[in-house]
C-alpha cells in the first residue's frame, strides 16, 4: 500500500513493525511495515530518525512533496543501484536512431490514449469531437515521419493544446477551464490536473527507481539540470488514462467544490479535502485492472500501478537490447 501523510503538524514514526503517524498525542494512522511500499510525506510533515532508518532499511520508497504535490526529494538506500543497466541507458542516450525511437513510441501513444479518451467521452455525452478526433489522428500519422525529438515535441503540443480544447466540453462551468496552464495553475480545473500529474510523476519515478535506470535521463523531455526527463517520458502515455480520466470523474460527480480550491500567489491550488479526494481516487484508479500484453503471446488482467511498473521494466529490456522496441501502453 502506499501511506499518504497530508495533515499539517503530523510526524511519522515507528514503533516495533508498525509505522504510526501522529499528530502531538492523537493518532492519525498506523500501518505494518510489510504492508507498505510507498510513503509520501506532503508539506511540514516530521519523519523522526527510526523512521527513516527502518524506512531505508526496508527499502520502502519514501517521497517528499510541497503541500502543492511538487516533488522534493526521495529517500534512497544503497539497493537497486543497478550500474551496469544505467551504464547502457547513457550509451543508447548517445545513440539518436535509439533515443528517437522510444520517442516516438512515447508521443504515439499519448496521442492515441487522449484520442481515445476523447472518444469514449463524445460517444456518453453525445458530444461531436469530430474535428479534434481528426487533428489527433492526423498528429499520429506525423510521428513515424519526425526526424528528430523537436519536431516530435511539436507534434506532441499541438496535438495536447486540441485535445484540451475539446476536453473543456465534459468539465463543469464552474471550474472555468479554458485549455492547460500551469505554474502555477490558473482554474480550479487546472489545479486538479497539475496536483493530479504530480502524483502520477512520483509514481512512475518509483517504479524507475525500483527498475535500476536513471529518471534523469530521458528521450524526449530535453534533458536539464533538476529535471526528472525520462520520469516525465514514461509518464506521458498515461496522463489521460490515469488522471485526466479521474479528474473528469470527481468533478462530474460533485466531489470537488468550490471551498477545495485556495486563490494565491497568482494561482489557484487544490487544499485541504479536495485534495484528500484526489488522492483517494488516484489510489483506486492505480488498483483497477486491465489488459497488458505482457508478452506477444499473453494478455493479462494487471492493476494501473502494475502496468506503470511493466513499462519500465519493458524500457530496461529494451535498453539493455533484450526487446527490439518500446511500446507505450496503450488502453482499449
Amino acid at each position: 500500500m502506499i501511506l499518504y501523510v497530508t495533515e499539517p503538524g503530523a510526524g511519522v514514526y515507528c514503533r516495533g513493525e508498525r509505522l504510526q503517524v501522529r499528530r502531538r498525542k492523537e493518532l492519525l494512522a498506523e500501518v505494518h511495515l510489510h504492508e507498505l511500499e510507498q510513503v509520501v510525506l506532503m508539506g511540514q510533515i516530521a519523519l523522526s530518525a527510526p523512521a527513516m532508518g527502518v524506512l531505508l532499511e526496508r527499502g520502502v520508497d519514501t517521497v517528499l512533496l510541497s503541500t502543492n504535490g511538487r516533488y522534493r526529494g526521495r529517500l534512497v538506500g544503497p539497493a537497486r543501484l543497478n550500474v551496469l543497466l544505467r551504464q547502457q541507458q547513457f550509451k543508447r542516450y548517445e545513440d539518436e536512431p535509439f533515443r528517437l525511437g522510444v520517442a516516438r513510441a512515447v508521443v504515439e501513444g499519448k496521442l492515441r490514449n487522449m484520442r481515445t479518451l476523447l472518444m469514449r467521452l463524445a460517444r456518453r455525452r453525445g458530444v461531436d469531437v469530430g474535428a479534434v478526433a481528426h487533428l489527433l489522428r492526423r498528429s499520429i500519422q506525423q510521428v513515424s515521419p519526425a526526424t528528430n525529438a523537436e519536431s516530435l515535441r511539436g507534434i506532441e503540443g499541438a496535438g495536447t493544446a486540441a485535445y484540451f480544447g475539446a476536453l473543456g466540453h465534459f468539465l463543469p462551468e464552474e471550474l472555468h477551464f479554458k485549455g492547460r496552464n500551469r505554474r502555477p495553475p490558473k482554474d480550479p480545473a487546472n489545479a486538479l490536473l497539475s496536483f493530479g500529474y504530480a502524483l502520477l510523476a512520483n509514481s512512475v519515478e518509483g517504479a524507475i527507481y525500483v527498475a535500476g535506470l536513471d529518471p534523469y535521463l530521458g528521450f524526449l523531455h530535453v534533458v536539464d539540470y533538476g529535471r526528472p526527463s525520462l520520469a516525465l517520458d514514461l509518464m506521458e502515455e498515461f496522463r489521460p488514462v490515469l488522471v485526466d480520466a479521474l479528474v473528469l470523474d470527481l468533478a462530474n460527480h460533485g466531489r470537488v467544490r468550490s471551498e477545495d480550491f485556495e486563490a494565491r500567489d497568482g494561482g489557484v491550488f487544490l487544499q485541504g479535502e479536495g485534495r484528500k479526494r484526489l488522492i483517494e481516487g488516484y489510489q483506486r484508479r492505480l488498483k483497477e485492472r486491465v489488459a497488458y500484453p505482457v508478452s506477444a503471446e499473453r494478455v493479462e488482467r494487471i492493476s494501473y500501478r502494475r502496468c506503470l511498473e511493466y513499462q519500465v521494466r519493458r524500457l530496461a529490456r529494451v535498453v539493455l537490447g533484450e526487446e527490439a522496441e518500446y511500446k507505450a501502453f496503450l488502453v482499449r
